[in-house]
């Protein structure tokens, strides 16, 4: 600390990584001082990576590397090398340099295959197949997505439900729902969403699955509404309340359920039935009460009155 602020200098963490690397030197068969230097080394990334010094990022990266080559046995050098592969792998989409970034993909899986019990290696394999997914979906390559998500499954289902690998598998299949949505393709999208559900039945106290499953609801049963299907909408509407009923605590599926009362108000259409519709907004104004401070609960409740009102005739 220098005058109250942190000196972050180039100059400065090098000179303390050196004085960390001279004590694990020092003594080399000391775990402790080997577990303090690759955190010491996990730390510098950051700062090197901040300020555009590519070339001792990737020092450090090797650095990391060998010492874990050195030390297969000390999963905590091994963690944070796991964790500097995940970071050189957003470095490397952010850099647009997709090579460099399917190199540390390919890295991670080697690694992850290797020690297929290590809870932070195996996180951060789900963490960057998972970011990987998104990275295929926006190049284009629908192929490589797909693949990706099948090795999201196999992780999970390796982790015997540990709560990392599930929360990448419920996010990747909730993307992979709206992307099959954006894609023009329901029957791809209805089978991911049964995937979704099985997750919601196995784990119904998880909040994130919980949370995933309403969007993925609200979702597809907005593509469904444009096919002008009443009744299928109901059914996914529904669930909606079902699962919204059952976890009372969580805004997120209020505002699901919201999104889809309003999508089927508008499907009922001059063809439905008055009184149906009437009760579907009275629905979405009592969420609407409930929730006076969430917006996008009363943007559903106004697109609800607009789409009434569009069809309220004076004679």
């Amino acid at each position: 600390m220098f005058n109250g602020k942190r000196d972050t200098s180039e100059s400065r963490i090098k000179d303390l990584l050196k004085e960390l690397r001279s004590l694990a030197l020092q003594n080399p068969g000391d775990p402790a001082l080997r577990s303090h230097l690759s955190r010491g080394l996990f730390s510098a990334l950051t700062y090197v990576t901040e300020s555009g010094d590519r070339d001792e990022r990737d020092r450090i990266v090797q650095e990391l590397r060998d010492l874990a080559a050195e030390h297969p046995e000390d999963d905590v050098v091994r963690g944070n090398l796991a964790r500097a592969l995940f970071n050189a792998l957003n470095y490397a989409h952010a850099e647009e340099n997709p090579s460099e970034r399917d190199r540390s993909l390919q890295e991670l899986r080697a690694l992850g295959a290797e020690h297929p019990s290590d809870d932070a290696v195996q996180e951060h394999l789900a963490k960057s197949l998972f970011n990987s997914l998104n990275y295929a979906k926006e190049d284009g390559d629908l192929p490589t997505r797909d693949a990706i998500l099948e090795e999201l499954r196999g992780i999970h289902a390796q982790a015997s439900g540990a709560t990392g690998a599930r929360l990448r598998l419920v996010k990747g299949l909730f993307n992979a729902i709206s992307h099959a949505v954006e894609e023009g393709d329901p029957t791809r999208a209805a089978s991911l969403l049964s995937e979704l559900r099985e997750l919601s039945g196995q784990y119904p106290d998880d909040s994130e699955i919980q949370a995933r499953f309403s969007k993925g609801l609200a979702t597809v049963l907005h593509q469904t509404c444009q096919t002008q299907d009443t009744a299928a909408c109901t059914e996914l509407l529904d669930e909606l309340r079902e699962i919204a009923g059952a976890h009372p605590d969580q805004l997120v599926l209020r505002e699901s359920l919201a999104m889809g009362l309003s999508d089927t108000l508008q499907v009922v259409g001059e063809a439905g039935d008055p009184g149906h519709r009437a009760d579907l907004l009275e629905e979405l104004r009592l969420l609407a009460s409930n929730h006076p401070d969430v917006e996008s609960i009363q943007a559903r409740l106004a697109s609800g009155i607009v789409s009434e009102l569009s069809l309220t005739r004076v004679d």
